[in-house]
């Protein structure tokens, strides 16, 4: 499953978000179906407090 995570980062790159570096959580489910896809949901983190 590493192999797929690290697929989709790359593959993500200067599309999501700047570089891969920028993830800062990653869940990984395997699941067996009659239908073999991927899913990716990105969420984007906000700041708690507004930057100067």
């Amino acid at each position: 499953m590493d192999n797929v995570v690290k697929i989709i980062a790359d593959s993500l790159n200067q599309i999501a978000y700047r570089d891969d570096t920028q993830i800062v959580d990653c869940q990984c489910r395997k699941f067996y179906s009659d239908n073999p896809r991927v899913e990716v949901t990105i969420k984007e983190v906000k700041p708690d407090v507004e930057e100067k």
